[in-house]
């Protein structure tokens, strides 16, 4: 079961790179922007919690999936922690 959840998410990961760089390559274009956005969090909770432990694969590649989900987090956080106080701070 595992194995299939790893390679499904590996496989949604690959379709959303595919789609970001399909939009850098040929233009903008909103629809493929989500669309690659949605397929980073969803490879993100096609990843199963628990796996093992002594496999360096694993390990490898829930870095590579788990790295644009966690970016995204990074950054909403980022922008609610801006706008959360009422005065403008901005730290250079």
């Amino acid at each position: 079961m595992n194995n299939s959840r790893v390679f499904l998410s590996v496989t949604v990961f690959i379709i959303g790179v595919y789609l970001i760089l399909d939009m850098f390559l040929w233009g903008f274009n909103w629809v493929l922007l989500v669309c690659g956005l949605i397929g980073f969090i969803g490879a993100h909770y096609l990843w199963p919690a628990k796996h093992d432990k002594g496999s360096t694969w694993y390990d490898l590649l829930e870095v590579i999936v788990e790295l644009p989900s966690r970016a995204i987090a990074l950054f909403l956080r980022g922008l609610g922690r801006a706008f959360k106080n009422d005065s403008l701070d901005l730290d250079i």
